[in-house]
């Protein structure tokens, strides 16, 4: 670590430690805080190759982190900031709310029990088609295909990418004009797409082990536990950059109704798929959100949410995973002027 590094860290550190951030949140307009999360694991580093480090927090960060937001924060629901934007409940000081893509197993068997000690409530975003099922998240599955491939090369993107073994930047840039090509294609279209890449890269399908995603059954309990159980779509595209308005539709109403098949409750909470590729969302996107039924839906665009925002195209900040840039995001984010 550099000398301006580690200045910029100390400055950090004696703001945070010394209260200055809080004391001039108080001269802001008020806000939301609503976190994204997606996978809680003991060892996150045996996920590399599959859900990826980027997105992975490990239990004992994940831990320290709900204990600072039961600690120093309000925590909230998304039902709860839901009412707070339509005028029918109180904004209490410093919200913030925990929210969950995906839908792995983890997220029941090691967040939960950190979530339900702190009392916290948290929403669970789930893509239907993998719960309660063997099958990775294709995502997951091109992740595995890049790491593991023995060639050196990919043809199937635009100009084709070839890649030194070693060189990880360029195999990551593969690995992200692949998931640019998957992001835009729902259901069997984008199987077939994920099987032609692992098949053009020599490799065999990612088999996650058992319990790697949420079962129906978990989903239940977190319902029971107090938390919401959302939507995520069906497939995971990036639904702002799919061309038919019937498949956007269904991938949004059909998870919606899975859920509430499964579960016998109503669901009301929608995320936006991000996998790849901007914008996630578009006008006829956010109409569809309302004629589907849902009464909030959540994009990856990193800012809070003020009195006023639209409560279908809420903004979150994707959970920090490394130790004090967490508080120090909370902080910052409660402190800056929203102009």
């Amino acid at each position: 670590m550099n000398v301006k590094t580690t200045t910029k860290e100390g400055v950090k550190k004696i703001l945070v430690s010394s209260g200055v951030l809080r004391l001039s949140g108080r001269l802001v307009s008020p806000r939301i805080v609503i976190l994204g999360y997606h996978s809680i694991q003991e060892q996150p580093e045996v996920y590399a190759n599959s859900i990826g480090l980027g997105i992975t927090h490990s239990a004992s960060l994940f831990e320290s982190q709900m204990e600072l937001i039961a600690r120093k924060y309000t925590p909230v629901s998304l039902e709860e900031i839901r009412l707070i934007l339509e005028g029918n409940k109180h904004l209490p000081k410093h919200a913030v709310a925990v929210t969950f893509d995906d839908g792995y197993s983890d997220n029941y068997e090691i967040a939960d029990p950190i979530l339900r000690r702190h009392g916290i409530p948290a929403t669970f975003y789930l893509t239907t088609d993998w719960i309660g099922t063997r099958e990775a998240p294709w995502f997951c599955r091109l992740r595995h295909a890049f790491a593991t491939t023995k060639k050196n090369e990919w043809s199937g993107a635009v100009g084709g990418q070839v890649w030194e073994p070693s060189d990880s930047k360029s195999r990551n840039d593969a690995l992200q004009a692949a998931f640019d090509m998957v992001s835009s294609k729902s259901g069997d279209a984008c199987r077939a797409a994920v099987q032609t890449i692992e098949q053009d890269l020599d490799v065999e399908p990612l088999a996650p082990p058992a319990g790697f995603m949420m079962s129906w059954d978990q989903a239940r309990k977190l319902l029971h536990s107090g938390h919401i159980v959302g939507s995520h779509t069906m497939s995971h595209p990036n639904v702002a950059h799919i061309s038919d308005e019937g498949i956007v539709h269904a991938e949004l109403d059909r998870s919606k109704r899975r859920i509430e098949q499964e579960l016998n409750t109503a669901v009301l909470h929608f995320s936006y798929p991000h996998p790849a590729l901007n914008p996630q969302w578009t006008q006829r996107t956010i109409e569809i959100t309302l004629e589907t039924g849902y009464r909030t839906a959540v994009t990856t665009t990193a800012a809070p949410v003020y009195l006023g925002d639209n409560p279908l195209l809420l903004t979150r900040l994707m959970a920090p995973r490394l130790g004090n840039q967490f508080r120090w995001a909370l902080e910052n984010t409660f402190l800056i002027s929203r102009d």
